[in-house]
């Protein structure tokens, strides 16, 4: 699929485990090959790249800081960065029938006001036939408890192990076809809420954490 993409789209990509030898790697690979295709920058936000951090566990996140000077610089610096994407690509395994826990971890260190009014693709995996379509329907909750705007199209990756390469390459028609219509419906939403937002301020502009 061809679609033109305006410039300047900036998204968010979240990984959601920490396991060893995670298959996040190929789906990583695979995505970031995918989007780099569109005009479109990735910042990748992984927990096992962010462990310095210690965000596979939430002690106290930062909208329950009274004070921002309080609260620590990576903190203030990661969430200045969320608040400046356009868009978020949410990645999951589905652990128990659920949600990575590392995921809703990571994001949750974070205030909803932080990801609001933004739009959000879900792209779940797993090792069995369903692809963690679970764990995708548990996420459109958890999103939209943040204010994201969930699109319609998801990517449930079935049998990730045999569907996508360790590096990131995959020759199955209906992942590819299910992963054009997630990207052009993501670019359609960002660029559609950032235009606007250059007409009248994006509703969490300027507003305090809410507790």
């Amino acid at each position: 699929m061809v679609f033109l993409t305006p410039a300047g789209l900036h998204f968010i990509l979240f990984l959601g485990s920490v396991r060893e030898n995670r298959n996040a790697e190929r789906v990583k690979k695979y995505l970031t090959n995918f989007i780099a295709k569109h005009n479109v920058s990735v910042e990748i936000f992984d927990p096992v790249e962010m462990a310095v951090y210690n965000y596979t566990k939430v002690v106290t996140p930062l909208h329950y800081y009274p004070k921002q000077e309080d609260a620590p610089q990576h903190l203030l610096d990661n969430n200045a960065r969320i608040k400046k994407a356009d868009g978020f690509i949410i990645v999951t395994p589905e652990y128990h029938s659920a949600v990575a826990p590392a995921l809703s971890t990571l994001m949750d260190q974070f205030p909803g006001l932080s990801y609001a009014y933004r739009p959000a693709a879900i792209v779940s995996y797993s090792k069995g036939r369903f692809g963690g379509i679970r764990a995708s329907t548990q996420l459109r909750t958890f999103l939209s408890e943040l204010g994201m705007i969930h699109i319609p199209s998801v990517l449930a990756i079935a049998k990730v192990e045999n569907t996508i390469t360790p590096d990131g390459q995959t020759k199955d028609d209906t992942v590819l076809a299910s992963t054009a219509a997630v990207v052009e419906e993501l670019i359609w939403f960002a660029t559609t809420v950032k235009e606007y937002s250059k007409v009248k301020e994006l509703l969490y502009k300027g507003k305090k954490w809410i507790l």
